[in-house]
């Protein structure tokens, strides 16, 4: 299973397409990074190109710890992929299962590493149960591949180091990868991983980048190459040379140019006066990957027998590549304000400002609201209270008017409620997704049920919210009164009204909050296998907290305002008030589908996601309308961005850096 998954990886980011980059791994003899050679073993030395003398040499190892060093883009994840498919291929019975894991979800400081492995194995292969993991994990039959030592925060490595080494104690192999600088860094205030060989990236040699250019192109298409391979080899020191001594700018040298036309050849890297740096190459390069990855035309037939993938449309020329830079660079731009490498689909939203935020989803709950209420009360205006003798136009323009005038009475005050709600519950924060408890003990045997405290400050949220909602419709329909019949009594009998529907809909919102308090329960998210499944899950979540949520509000809120008219002997402050049980039933079912919709909208990770990600950021040109398909397709198709469990990470941080920069600076 392991090997079928990073085969299909290691196709997806094109590494062995048709060959992998021959990026050369030199043991580093150095005492500053390795621990003594009698407690390593002999050297590992070796080429990416020939991962069977490497893994060879790798598994002579005394204890088969090694630790991976290079700059950026210099190839350690690659190499960690090529490993662990070339360990899988050898596997013999006893073997331990090479496992590729990214270290960025890991807190060493709070978490075990057996404990965070064991989390991480069940993520990634849900069929396993726990006591099979555990098992595994004591017994050494897991290789962990741990890539990316560096993306964890600096002040967390040296900590994350020592717990490797303490739980290495007891021996067992391992492999991790980091960057040269962070781990040279780390290890002053740590030791190195103990008992493990230590191999550093060369950079590709100007001969290695054109023997490999001219293999990867077809005898028919080498001469295209020629100009360009025939200068590195002439100026080995030359910018376009230095540029493609990083692997990831000679892949990207390949995705650019191999399907380019005739206009745009590989030779004219070459040119000093267009190119004179090495950063001037490599900003055109990355400027110059959507064109490349997205070319325009249509889209390739389904093969025969598959189902159709989820793709995205190729855009339409300079403009669609255009789109979709700018998408990338909204999406870059979050992550580097979230200070974090982990792209979530229930974050998207974050980069707003708190305030335009609470008032987009503030105001997209109460016209959802607002439109349920509008369309509940049209269809049954038509079906009871028009008279059959009338017209149909008439019958139809009166229903859509009172509908209109029932939706503006309940819709604006709700959305000042919920963006009250939003103010004062999630303060700008991102809704994580969460799922209705069904059952009062999980599986680890640990309740999950919320605190008491948790429960009532959710309670009197949700009271101070439906206090606002009911005082601020009681008011609206004194004002709609008075102006229906021209008078001034509808105004007097607003303030009586406000009352009554505040304490009604207080009532409701503190019982109703305080159930969806003690219902929810948060998600391991950490254990989610992929985003769109655990965007599936929370909406599922969603809809079932609406059919749980909104008819106990629309009960209570409908209901309680004939008991409390009952309480108040039909008066106060003079006003007379009426209520009748067919108004009260009109009432609580507009409240339950408008409410809950409202909340559905507002309160949970899926609703804002809806309303942020799928309408206000593709409103505003910032994201695609069909969101979550992009960033599937950007990762299975395109190469630019990396899954990692429910999270999406773009490739490297070079591409996040190129793409945070503003269009206009992107060449600079």
């Amino acid at each position: 299973m392991v090997l079928a998954q990073w085969r299909q990886e290691a196709a997806l980011r094109g590494l062995q397409d048709p060959l992998p980059i021959p990026v050369r791994w030199r043991a580093t003899l150095s005492g500053e990074f390795r621990d003594h050679l009698h407690l390593t073993g002999d050297p590992v030395d070796g080429s990416t190109a020939d991962l069977g003398s490497f893994t060879d040499a790798f598994w002579r190892l005394r204890q088969r710890r090694l630790v991976v060093l290079g700059g950026p883009g210099s190839g350690k994840t690659s190499l960690a992929v090529l490993l662990v498919i070339e360990l899988l291929q050898r596997m013999r019975e006893g073997h331990p299962v090479p496992v590729l894991l990214s270290l960025a979800s890991w807190q060493p400081r709070v978490e075990h590493l057996a404990t965070w492995l064991e989390r991480q194995l069940l993520r990634e292969y849900p069929h396993l149960s726990v006591g099979t993991v555990r098992v595994l994990l004591r017994d050494q039959r897991v290789l962990p591949v741990l890539d990316g030592l560096d993306e964890l925060p600096a002040a967390e490595q040296p900590t994350a180091l020592k717990k490797l080494n303490a739980a290495l104690a007891a021996g067992g192999p391992l492999v991790l990868t980091c960057r040269t600088d962070d781990y040279a860094r780390t290890i002053r205030s740590a030791s190195v991983l103990r008992s493990a060989a230590v191999v550093q990236a060369e950079p590709l040699t100007a001969e290695a980048v054109s023997e490999y250019l001219l293999e990867c192109a077809t005898p028919l298409h080498q001469d295209r190459w020629r100009p360009l391979t025939d200068a590195l080899t002439r100026d080995p020191s030359s910018p376009v040379a230095k540029a493609l001594s990083v692997p990831l700018l000679l892949w990207l040298c390949r995705v650019v140019y191999e399907h380019a036309g005739p206009d745009r050849l590989p030779g004219e890297l070459t040119n000093s006066g267009d190119f004179p740096t090495a950063e001037a190459i490599e900003r055109y390069l990355l400027r110059a990957l959507v064109p490349s990855v997205y070319p325009s035309g249509p889209q390739p037939p389904p093969q025969p027998g598959r189902k159709a993938p989820r793709g995205w449309s190729s855009p339409d020329g300079d403009r669609g590549h255009e789109r979709v830079s700018r998408w990338f660079g909204y999406l870059a731009q979050h992550l580097g304000q979230c200070r974090k490498p982990d792209l979530a689909w229930w974050e998207l939203g974050t980069a707003m400002r708190p305030l335009p935020r609470t008032i987009v989803v503030g105001l997209a709950a109460g016209t959802g609201l607002g439109l349920t209420v509008w369309l509940v009360d049209w269809l049954i205006y038509m079906l009871a209270y028009a008279g059959p003798s009338r017209g149909l136009m008439p019958r139809l323009a009166e229903g859509l008017s009172v509908g209109f005038a029932d939706g503006l009475v309940n819709g604006i005050p709700a959305a000042l409620a919920f963006m009250l709600i939003h103010r004062l519950a999630i303060r700008g924060s991102a809704l994580e997704p969460s799922r209705v408890r069904i059952r009062i003990r999980g599986r680890t045997g640990q309740s999950d049920v919320r605190s008491i405290p948790e429960i009532l400050a959710r309670a009197r949220i949700g009271l101070v919210a439906g206090l606002a909602a009911g005082a601020g419709i009681g008011l609206l329909v004194g004002l709609a009164q008075a102006l229906h019949y021209r008078n001034a009594a509808g105004l007097m009998a607003g303030p009586p009204t406000s009352v009554v529907f505040g304490a009604a809909f207080a009532l409701g919102g503190g019982l109703a909050a305080g159930l969806m308090a003690w219902l929810e329960a948060p998600v391991d998210i950490e254990a989610a296998s992929d985003p769109r499944g655990l965007l599936d899950l929370n909406r599922k979540t969603a809809l079932l907290q609406w059919l749980a949520i909104g008819p106990l509000f629309g009960t209570v809120a409908g209901l309680g305002v004939g008991v409390i008219v009952k309480l108040l002997d039909g008066s106060l402050w003079g006003v007379t008030l009426t209520w009748t049980l067919e108004g009260g039933l009109l009432a609580g079912l507009l409240t339950a589908l408008g409410g809950g919709l409202g909340a559905l909208l507002s309160l949970t990770a899926w609703g804002q996601w809806v309303v942020l990600a799928r309408i206000w950021l593709p409103l505003t040109r910032r994201l695609p309308w069909r969101v979550m398909t992009f960033l599937e397709d950007a990762h299975q198709q395109r190469g630019i961005l990396r899954q990692t469990g429910a999270f999406y990470q773009f490739r490297h941080t070079r591409l996040q850096d190129h793409f945070a920069r503003p269009p206009e600076r992107r060449d600079q």
